[in-house]
């Protein structure tokens, strides 16, 4: 697990460049839409809806576009959604300087970019299998998690400074760093075409999907991953949205705001930097449970505190394991995984550990409007309590090996 590979390989820079711009980009436009939803309707309520229409695009795609990107040149997918991304957002941006923009149409923009999402990431990562060689797997997925943390450190403070001038200017700023991102992956020399599948390659769409839910159901790791993340994902994103919400009641400034998604870059970075010495010391089984159970302690600690510098501090400690705990079983999945069912094993493991996602921004703003911020992140953290004590008694969680350990299909 060294980055020595990587950094001479030139078609995985391209990559990583270009999805490192698009994601401060998208970065800015997270953090943003909430605000936006908030100023136009002035109800946390249906703030959260804004989120929560992403998180469905995704969900009802996911199925779908895993198959669809087996079937389909990933080059293709990668590049069309780069530019399908940089329209939804550049209509954003005008909308908003024409003073026209609606709640409609920021949840149909959250709908529409989170279904493109989920056909670009299971072919995303089917072209980084064919880029990068099984050895610089894992560095290559805590790469992108720095590259993630990275783009939240930048992302957020950038948003809500700019967010301060006007708001479409965030927005535009991601519409831009789409059109880059399609720029880098058009110089990617590796052909990336469809996965080649067994049998019939024209594989009737339902029975595509069936045999993707077929071998992850089969896989009892990975199914029980799936089915706790599905718990531990609703009540991470429900306790951000919860801060990020409360704060902004309380009259905190954006820009202040925006240091929490600025923190838990740090936090993540500093991960990242560490998951490739962790992932090499620890197994993958180790990490995922006690880094579920510093989520757990962290982002329940938030419910003791208004203070802004300790809701900041504590979700930077929560993520500090995520990159090593996500690098670790993504890679796991990625390499016991064959080529041909790589987009949809990905995203059957997506849409199961996401499927209560859309719940988790509307439910927020409920929680929040009615049982106060405080109430609210007890009933988070409750619930990732019992998410971290499933994975802890799993016998096959505890079993996964060393990443390194682990032969690739």
């Amino acid at each position: 697990m060294s980055a020595r590979g990587l950094l001479h390989n030139g078609d995985y820079l391209k990559l990583l460049t270009g999805q490192t711009i698009s994601s401060i980009g998208s970065a800015m436009s997270s953090f943003v839409f909430t605000l936006l939803g908030l100023a136009i309707t002035g109800s946390p309520v249906q703030a959260g809806l804004v989120g929560t229409a992403a998180a469905l695009g995704s969900i009802i795609a996911a199925l779908p576009g895993g198959a669809l990107a087996d079937r389909w040149s990933r080059r293709r997918i990668l590049i069309g959604y780069s530019f399908v991304g940089a329209v939804l957002f550049g209509s954003v941006a005008v909308a908003g300087w024409l003073g026209k923009l609606t709640l409609p149409h920021l949840l149909l923009v959250g709908l529409v970019n989170g279904a493109g999402y989920a056909m670009f990431m299971p072919a995303e990562s089917g072209a980084l299998r064919e880029i990068v060689a099984p050895e610089d797997i894992s560095t290559a997925l805590a790469a992108a998690h720095g590259r993630q943390n990275v783009s939240a450190l930048a992302g957020a403070p950038l948003g809500g400074l700019l967010y301060s001038v006007s708001r479409a200017i965030p927005i535009a700023a991601d519409a831009v760093s789409y059109l880059l991102m399609a720029v880098m992956l058009s110089t990617i020399r590796h052909p990336l075409p469809a996965a080649k599948p067994e049998g019939d390659a024209h594989e009737p769409l339902l029975k595509a999907i069936r045999s993707g839910l077929t071998w992850l159901f089969r896989q009892r790791d990975l199914r029980t991953i799936a089915v706790t993340a599905t718990l531990l994902n609703f009540a991470a994103n429900g306790t951000i949205l919860v801060l990020i919400l409360s704060m902004q009641q309380r009259g905190v400034r954006p820009s202040v705001i925006g240091l929490l998604e600025t923190a838990m870059g740090v936090g993540g970075l500093a991960g990242a930097f560490a998951a490739p010495r962790l992932l090499a010391k620890y197994s993958t089984g180790k990490i995922t449970i006690v880094g579920a159970w510093v989520v757990t302690v962290t982002f329940s600690a938030t419910a003791a505190s208004t203070l802004p510098a300790v809701l900041i501090a504590l979700p930077a400690i929560a993520v500090f394991l995520l990159p090593a705990l996500n690098s670790g079983l993504f890679g796991y999945q990625m390499l016991i995984t064959p080529n041909h069912l790589q987009g949809r094993a990905q995203s059957a493991f997506m849409f199961m550990s996401n499927s209560a996602a859309p719940l988790a921004p509307f439910l927020g703003g409920v929680f929040l409007g009615t049982l106060g911020a405080r109430t609210a992140l007890l009933v988070f953290g409750a619930l990732l309590a019992v998410g971290a004590v499933l994975l802890t008694i799993s016998s096959s969680i505890r079993s996964i090996p060393l990443l390194s350990e682990v032969e690739a299909a």
